[in-house]
């Protein structure tokens, strides 16, 4: 069983996002050194989790928002190019006349469709990644320009670095990191305890209020 299809079966148990990633690395490390008398169990799992990451978000998302039928959330491979166009952006090359288009390849995207099922707006956009370091300077071009066309710009993580979760319980904004992020990102969405986060709670939320939010920029007009 993979680790997406493992975590969806988990989640039927009513736990937490939380509780329930921190049941799934168990049983990952558990049945790893079974296994196997070498190798590194940690590191196997940081590999096999940050390639399922993006997946068990989106279930999360399925979870959390299920009968909002107008409401779509989807993977940047699995949408149309009409939904691409307003997601990326027109560049001129430098000393040349000529351009090129750089899409935003935000790895998940909300949209509200109307009664025929067609697009009619989007809604929120998502990064997920295990750690701040792997897109942030993507993302640092691309907030400000999506925000702007009144799209919600978030970032999903499990926070490897532990840059986020130390702002969100410590209130330590020394890190440029941390400090550009709470400006950068409408929400940032991190899978720990609700009691962790004591800081900047109107960016820093934990993962189970995915939907929450997502539910309520849908009813605004």
């Amino acid at each position: 069983m993979s680790l997406v299809e493992r975590y969806k079966e988990l989640r039927k148990q009513e736990i937490s996002p939380t509780q329930t990633w921190a049941r799934l690395k168990e049983e990952y490390l558990a049945q790893f050194r079974k296994q196997t008398t070498s190798g590194d169990a940690i590191e196997s799992w940081k590999v096999k989790s940050g390639k399922a990451f993006e997946d068990i978000v989106l279930q999360e998302f399925t979870t959390q928002c299920k009968g909002l039928k107008n409401l779509h959330v989807v993977q940047w491979r699995a949408i149309s190019a009409s939904l691409k166009e307003p997601l990326s952006e027109r560049l001129w090359v430098r000393g040349e006349i000529q351009s090129v288009t750089a899409e935003s390849n935000v790895d998940v995207v909300a949209y509200e469709s109307n009664s025929s099922n067609v697009p009619q707006r989007i809604i929120a956009v998502y990064s997920c990644k295990v750690s701040l370091r792997e897109r942030f300077q993507q993302d640092l071009f691309w907030a400000e320009r999506l925000r702007g066309r009144g799209v919600k710009f978030c970032f999903i993580t499990l926070d490897n670095d532990n840059v986020l979760t130390k702002a969100a319980t410590t209130g330590d904004l020394s890190s440029k990191q941390a400090s550009m992020s709470v400006a950068v990102y409408d929400r940032i969405y991190l899978f720990r305890n609700e009691s962790e986060i004591q800081h900047y709670s109107r960016v820093f939320r934990t993962v189970d209020r995915l939907g929450e939010d997502l539910k309520r920029w849908l009813e605004l007009d």
